[in-house]
């Protein structure tokens, strides 16, 4: 999704548009649980994080910056619901073991780790995106020269190509993360 996509979906959903906040809903649900229940290891705990994130999410609508990464700000409003639960639980239970493991992970959601996983999460998509766009041939030379570890040589020999193809198709690919990249972290 490109930044006009973006500023679209928080207009649309601002406007209280209740489709497209049901769309995004759908597209965020899961992972929201997901990210929930890495620290609070209670998926019926994880889903109340889920529904009450959104619940929360439209009910500030209104106050949306059109500039917001909503995915992220989303993320954030589970991390602090998931906080909030962690600190009551942690003052609930008695066992020393079960403390110890709630303030580690109380310490891991409000540290620098969730920032960076929440963040994470959105590179993690950004790569999928920009993989699911590109045609078959060159995703196949990049991922051969990425995550195989092959040379140019190496592939255009596997694949019947030229060196230069091979080239090309390894600059189509970065020319594309850059794209996405610099979309997402606001550059010009």
């Amino acid at each position: 999704m490109d930044l006009v996509d973006k500023r679209l979906l928080i207009e649309a959903i601002k406007s209280g548009d209740e489709k497209v906040f049901e769309q995004f809903l759908k597209a965020e649900y899961n992972n929201i649980v997901f990210f929930s229940n890495q620290f609070l290891k209670d998926i019926m705990l994880s889903n109340d994080v889920a529904q009450e994130t959104f619940i929360s999410l439209w009910n500030s609508r209104a106050t949306l910056n059109s500039d917001l990464n909503l995915r992220s700000f989303t993320f954030t409003i589970a991390r602090n619901k998931s906080l909030n639960l962690l600190r009551e639980r942690y003052h609930i239970v008695s066992n020393q073991r079960d403390k110890r493991e709630i303030k580690a992970f109380i310490f891991a959601l409000s540290s620098e780790y969730a920032d960076a996983r929440i963040n994470s999460l959105d590179i993690e998509k950004i790569i999928k995106d920009v993989y699911d766009c590109l045609p078959d041939s060159i995703r196949e030379s990049f991922l051969m020269s990425r995550e195989s570890g092959m040379t140019y040589s190496e592939i255009a020999q596997k694949k019947g190509l030229t060196v230069k193809a091979i080239e090309y198709h390894i600059n189509i690919a970065l020319k594309q993360f850059r794209t996405k990249l610099k979309d997402y972290l606001g550059l010009f």
